[in-house]
């Protein structure tokens, strides 16, 4: 009985150290930046281009099921072409997720952003700030 107590304190204190050090990696890599490339590449102004975005993003690619608040499900619903708005809330267990807001409105959405740096986000998942981008 003796050594079964000795082998449970020993590995009691062999798991709580292997928790600290876990919980100190990613302490220490929380803001961590990366240095990931611009794609040289830009947002299409030919209207073909544009209108087939619409129908993805409308259609077969459900971005808008997502991007759109739940008080505007009654339009989605009748196939309407309710402007994005972002705040789709997913409840998880880890916490509570709201979809950002991706229109080009340049203080609540993605206008302030280029190009470049919405095709690095989409591309390598790293932020205009160079941090891992939280989704």
């Amino acid at each position: 009985m003796k050594t079964f107590k000795k082998i449970l304190k020993w590995t009691g204190i062999s798991l709580l150290i292997v928790i600290l050090i876990f919980a100190g990696v990613v302490a220490s890599k929380q803001n961590q930046k990366f240095d990931a490339p611009f794609p040289d590449i830009h947002a299409s102004k030919d209207s073909s281009i544009i209108a087939k975005g619409k129908y993805l993003f409308y259609g077969p690619a459900h971005c808008m099921d997502c991007h759109s608040n739940k008080k505007d499900y009654p339009g989605i619903e009748n196939i309407a072409e309710v402007p994005p708005s972002g705040g789709m809330l997913f409840d998880l267990p880890i916490g509570e997720i709201y979809t950002p807001n991706i229109t080009s409105h340049p203080v609540t959405g993605i206008g302030k952003l280029t190009d470049e740096q919405i095709a690095r986000t989409l591309r390598y998942g790293v932020g205009s700030d160079g941090r891992a981008y939280e989704f």
